[in-house]
């Protein structure tokens, strides 16, 4: 099956449900279709957006979820499945919060994300000695790590910042902002379908308006992002309309390492939290698996 998201740029747009089809309509345009089993997310990025009752009933169906955001394309809700109990075990682990378990598990996340920050790198023809060495070493500095990862990225795709601002709204922020607000929705979607409470993270603190185990599994996904925008930036249209469309067609057909496999980006998701849910089930770190990106040379 070909899964699908669905970015809606056209303002005042309708979105509806007919005979297993999601239909979208814009006065003075052909109506556009998709099948609703081949949905993973609609995102939601325009103004004066019509919802009808059977597209929202016929996604939340289907376990896909809808990303809300504002003119400035940040995200400000999803509408998202109700969360159920898969695994009991699995449910019951997760909320005595396991200390040592979580930190077993936070560690495999800073290690799958500081590996594939230093796999961007590589496509750039760039090394970071201070990454290198906390994969080797197996003790990882979230914060220098960022720092010197954003120091090359950055001018690497042509941006004079050497720092990552989320609220700053400049073209590449704005950019990775999107990408990791679709990430984060696919991310929640996989938590709910699987079991898990997106309310309680492994190493992120629960807030107000926030979901922490959507941050914890995203960590080593976002380099995906970060290396879709360093090919993006180097394409002749790099408007908010074509970055969507990058970002939706990445997250489809990209593949990344899964043992003796690779897997569709999409579907590494799911499969990164169904195996949380199995190291929560079993109390077990070595169950969790984190997605790897391909080394340069073999980058598709």
């Amino acid at each position: 099956m070909s899964h699908h998201i669905l970015h809606v740029f056209q303002h005042g747009a309708v979105l509806g449900r007919e005979r297993g089809f999601i239909v979208m309509r814009v006065d003075g345009q052909a109506d556009r279709t998709m099948p609703l089993d081949d949905m993973r997310a609609t995102v939601i990025a325009a103004r004066g957006v019509t919802l009808t009752s059977s597209f929202l009933s016929g996604m939340l169906e289907k376990d896909a979820v809808v990303l809300h955001c504002d003119e400035s394309y940040q995200p400000c809700g999803i509408t998202a499945p109700l969360s159920r109990v898969v695994d009991l075990q699995a449910f019951q682990h997760q909320t005595a919060r396991p200390k040592r378990l979580n930190e077993k598990l936070w560690k495999e996340m800073l290690r799958g994300k500081t590996l594939n920050q230093q796999r961007v790198l590589e496509h750039k023809n760039l090394h970071s000695g201070h990454l290198e060495l906390a994969l080797r070493s197996g003790e990882f500095d979230e914060a220098n790590c960022a720092r010197r990862y954003w120091q090359l990225y950055f001018p690497a795709i042509g941006w004079t910042a050497t720092k990552r601002d989320r609220k700053e709204n400049t073209p590449p922020n704005q950019m990775l902002n999107y990408g990791y607000a679709v990430l984060a929705a696919l991310c929640h979607r996989s938590l709910i379908i699987h079991g898990l409470l997106p309310q309680l993270g492994v190493h992120h603190k629960p807030r107000y308006r926030a979901d922490p185990l959507v941050y914890d599994l995203m960590e080593p996904f976002r380099p995906a992002v970060e290396l879709m925008l360093s090919e993006f930036m180097l394409e002749p249209d790099i408007s908010m309309n074509a970055w969507a469309k990058k970002v939706g067609t990445g997250l489809r057909d990209r593949r990344v390492k899964h043992r003796a496999f690779t897997l569709k980006l999409m579907d590494a998701i799911d499969a990164s939290a169904n195996s949380l849910a199995r190291a929560y089930a079993e109390l077990a770190a070595g169950e969790f698996w984190v997605p790897e990106l391909p080394e340069a040379e073999t980058a598709r």
